[in-house]
């Protein structure tokens, strides 16, 4: 699911899924260079450890923001907060 939203001075960005969420000990790595957790890709596709970090080295460069949370009944949701 995406959501965009504007709020105040900044527009926001949610990316959700109902996937099998990610696990705790994992969550530090989301966001580095080339780390790829345990979890499968849903399509089998392969991995490269990229894509999130390039989404908040994007996200910063516009002086924005990302947060990882767990999605309410399973899954995971990503939030980019961006200022206008």
């Amino acid at each position: 699911y995406i959501h965009l939203s504007k709020e105040n001075k900044s527009v926001i960005i949610s990316v959700k899924d109902e996937g099998p969420g990610i696990k705790d000990d994992e969550k530090n790595k989301l966001f580095k260079k080339y780390a790829t957790i345990s979890n499968k890709p849903t399509a089998g596709e392969l991995s490269t450890g990229l894509g999130l970090s390039i989404v908040k080295k994007l996200t910063e460069v516009l002086g924005g923001t990302i947060i990882h949370k767990d999605a309410e009944g399973g899954g995971s949701e990503f939030i980019v907060d961006i200022p206008l």
